[in-house]
């Protein structure tokens, strides 16, 4: 099926849709998405079943191309309450306790991102949500870090090897650039995460424990051409510095650039200002698909079911309000109801 379209929608909003490409060795491959709360809050509904009360949520799978035969979901669906599962914080995409050695674990009042399940990471897939973020570095262990505790030591950075224990707050802990001075390699520090396209805020701190870690610059998406600084100069007392940050390709780089002898970060936290979201074309009762929800929806409506005009894939998902897979008279009822209530 590869080279076919597929539309994943959850409720009222398209969590994704694209044609497959996929250049793998697999049968079978996964995509997983997180459901944004949002979604949850306005989409959920109760059904009876057997005479229990249940809260559901339509997932609906489609063609992204009108009229063509959609790839096939070939194994399994799963949705998985991931909320017991770690702490986080709705207003915060990431938080990244920088130098934590003890990546399962959160200090004090401390929540994780929406998009991030541990506190630090090599760059790759989120194990919850999916999402690629993380250090990017050579994950070569070549000075032997990992004898000190069960941090992240990669081939040019370190946890704090003097404060081991776990627990220590966020301002705190720190990652640092590793003999990147006596080995003559520019200081860097560098962190990558997948996001939504938009505007961004990114917090920071910075400490120097040694005297030569002073004013690193940091980048935001450094080589490209959407470059931008989010801090210039930033201070080292562990005070927290912020800047915002453009996303237009669905991910985010987070550099870290200083002409001094180390680089010491103690933490990253994302929140977004303003982004994309979930699309919400064709939503329940949008039956035109022109982003709302009103009399021009109930006169196609009418019209369909007399007869006398055909809907669409998309626009006959927006009729089936009542979700029993039929636009008919039984959601004619219910679109009047929304247009008296809205």
């Amino acid at each position: 099926d590869n080279g076919k379209s597929l539309r994943v929608r959850v409720g009222d909003a398209v969590l994704w849709a694209g044609t497959l490409s996929y250049s793998g060795n697999k049968d079978v491959y996964d995509l997983l998405l997180t459901v944004p709360q949002d979604v949850r809050d306005r989409c959920t509904y109760t059904t009876s079943d057997d005479g229990t009360e249940r809260s559901v949520l339509d997932v609906t799978f489609s063609p992204d191309k009108e009229g063509a035969g959609s790839a096939k979901v070939c194994d399994f669906i799963y949705m998985e309450a991931v909320t017991p599962v770690y702490e986080y914080n709705n207003d915060i995409a990431y938080f990244v306790d920088c130098g934590d050695h003890n990546s399962g674990t959160l200090t004090g009042r401390d929540r994780l991102g929406m998009y991030n399940s541990v506190t630090e990471q090599l760059y790759g897939e989120d194990e919850v949500s999916g999402k690629k973020w993380g250090l990017i570095d050579d994950s070569t262990d070549q000075y032997n870090g990992s004898t000190k505790s069960g941090g992240l030591y990669t081939a040019n950075t370190w946890c704090d090897e003097a404060n081991t224990a776990d627990g220590a707050d966020k301002s705190n802990s720190f990652r640092y650039t590793k003999n990147q001075y006596e080995n003559n390699i520019a200081r860097h520090l560098d962190y990558s995460f997948e996001l939504p396209n938009g505007t961004y805020s990114v917090e920071m701190c910075f400490c120097d424990p040694w005297g030569c870690s002073k004013s690193p610059t940091v980048y935001a998406n450094y080589g490209k051409s959407s470059e931008s600084v989010i801090v210039k100069n930033a201070p080292t007392d562990k005070t927290a510095v912020s800047g915002e940050a453009n996303v237009t390709d669905g991910e985010l780089t987070v550099n870290l650039r200083s002409e001094d002898k180390a680089i010491n970060l103690c933490y990253i936290i994302i929140r977004p200002l303003e982004t994309e979201g979930a699309s919400t074309k064709g939503r329940k009762g949008d039956i035109n698909l022109d982003g709302e929800v009103n009399v021009s929806d109930a006169v196609l409506m009418q019209k369909y079911i007399l007869g006398g005009s055909a809907l669409t894939g998309e626009q006959a998902y927006a009729a089936d309000i009542a979700a029993d897979a039929v636009p008919d008279v039984f959601d004619m009822t219910a679109l009047r109801k929304l247009l008296i209530a809205g």
